[in-house]
């Protein structure tokens, strides 16, 4: 691959693309590798071939690399390979780019880079302005999946897994139609549930929380009006935000509920849960988002009253994090630990989005709240939680992360003790190329575990 440089803050420092496909084997390893762990942790995000086009923005370009470190008996090799999407293979045989990034004229690509997950026997890399691509063990593409034809459109970048029924539920957005599609798919890989409605107005939904009874959304006031260009978005609070309610069982769009609350933006929810007549949400909160908006970014818990509408939002740390994650066993019940990629940048360092200086742990019962700062120059990715098989509590685990050190062609991948995390690393695997900051990921156990937890 012929390499390139781009002087575009999303593509230098952490987010400067890697132009090989490599495969590692028999990486060195500082510390030691839990034994537990066997199985292989996939990351997604944007890594462009080809050198993009005026307007290339962060989270919203790229073109999708997965990246993936196979852990067996504590030995570990490294494996990458670029999501070699419908369009990615035109570029390829023309010798250049041809599509251009999401908020320039058409045409745009799916880019396949935001998300990779496990469901129904089947890897996925997920973009939500697209159909998932189906990839092996081996990080081969095998092509687009439509979900038996069922998928007219895309699919979100972040459907959830209820650990317990094995189903996968997703609200997908369609910006050009101004529609909003609920989506189940049963742990055999069938569509079982398939509602399209109308949006109150054309905005993102990118992440969803998933509880025992509802899935949860919100509709925030980052409007894509195309009268004003290529779905430029613009911050106008005065709508206010719209939490949509779906019963999981949902069979008609009159069964929907919308509540109005105060305007907010939010990427991503780390977890939800059913309280009686309320649906808890924990997440990372931005109090406006876009050209113009301010952008504070703190941790919230959101409790919204079903019968009476009311919402309770309650700050819950004013340190900007991002990436909110949970040990995925509890995803949809009462969780009590959240993780997430926290910003503790040093004096003269310049963050970057989506690449962290530490992680947190809060502790959602007593409030307590634990880090772990990386050494100067150094940023890691979303926190990933990796159960231990033999553990029996929602915190018996390791957070794993691939870290990206300044000035350094290689790279790490990070093991932390999810019940100790300010202790540092337990292991680190030493790579021999650096792996850009990027997306979301899985970790994905040898042998899948069926969680038994019972709703709550």
């Amino acid at each position: 691959m012929q390499p390139w440089h781009s002087d575009n803050p999303a593509l230098t420092n952490a987010f400067a693309p890697v132009f090989d496909e490599r495969n590692d084997t028999d990486l060195q390893v500082d510390g030691a590798l839990p034994a537990c762990l066997n199985g292989v942790f996939m990351r997604n995000g944007p890594n462009p071939q080809f050198e993009p086009g005026p307007g290339y923005a962060y989270p919203y370009d790229g073109t999708g690399m997965v990246h993936a470190l196979y852990l067996d008996a504590g030995r570990a090799r490294y494996r990458n390979r670029w999501v070699l999407t419908r369009e990615l293979q035109e570029e390829r045989q023309a010798g250049h780019r041809i599509y251009n990034p999401t908020f320039a004229p058409p045409p745009q690509a799916n880019l396949a880079n935001t998300n990779v997950l496990r469901h129904a026997g089947k890897i996925l890399a997920l973009y939500e302005g697209g159909c998932p691509y189906e990839m092996d063990d081996s990080l081969s593409t095998v092509g687009p999946d439509t979900l038996q034809g069922r998928l007219a459109g895309s699919l979100s970048a972040h459907p959830k897994v209820d650990p317990a029924s094995g189903e996968m539920l997703a609200v997908n957005y369609d910006l050009a139609a101004g529609t909003l599609e609920y989506l189940r798919v049963n742990a055999s890989g069938q569509v079982d549930r398939q509602l399209r409605f109308a949006s109150p107005w054309p905005g993102l939904i990118h992440d969803i929380g998933l509880t025992s009874t509802h899935v949860a959304a919100f509709l925030c006031p980052l409007v894509f009006d195309f009268s004003r260009g290529p779905a430029a978005p613009a911050w106008e609070p005065r709508r206010g935000t719209r939490i949509l309610l779906i019963p999981r069982d949902c069979t008609d769009p009159g069964q929907i509920r919308w509540i109005q609350t105060e305007p907010f933006f939010n990427w991503h929810i780390a977890n939800a849960h059913t309280d009686g007549d309320v649906i808890e949400a924990v997440m990372p909160w931005y109090d406006g988002y876009g050209p113009g908006a301010r952008k504070r970014l703190e941790l919230h818990r959101l409790r919204v009253h079903m019968d009476s509408g009311r919402v309770e939002d309650q700050a819950l740390d004013d340190q900007p994090c991002e990436f909110g994650r949970i040990n995925d066993a509890w995803l949809g019940r009462r969780a009590r630990y959240c993780y997430v990629g926290l910003r503790a940048p040093r004096p003269g360092e310049t963050p970057q989005p989506g690449a962290f200086e530490a992680f947190a742990r809060y502790d959602m019962t007593t409030g307590a709240k634990t880090v772990f700062r990386l050494p100067a120059g150094q940023t890691a990715c979303e926190p990933v939680f990796a159960a231990d098989p033999g553990g029996a509590g929602e915190a018996d685990g390791y957070i794993l992360s691939f870290v990206h050190a300044e000035h350094d062609e290689r790279g790490w991948f990070m093991v932390l003790d999810a019940r100790d995390l300010a202790a540092g690393p337990v292991a680190q695997v030493r790579l021999p190329r650096r792996v850009p900051a990027g997306l979301h990921g899985s970790w994905m156990p040898a042998t899948p575990a069926r969680s038994d937890h019972p709703r709550r």
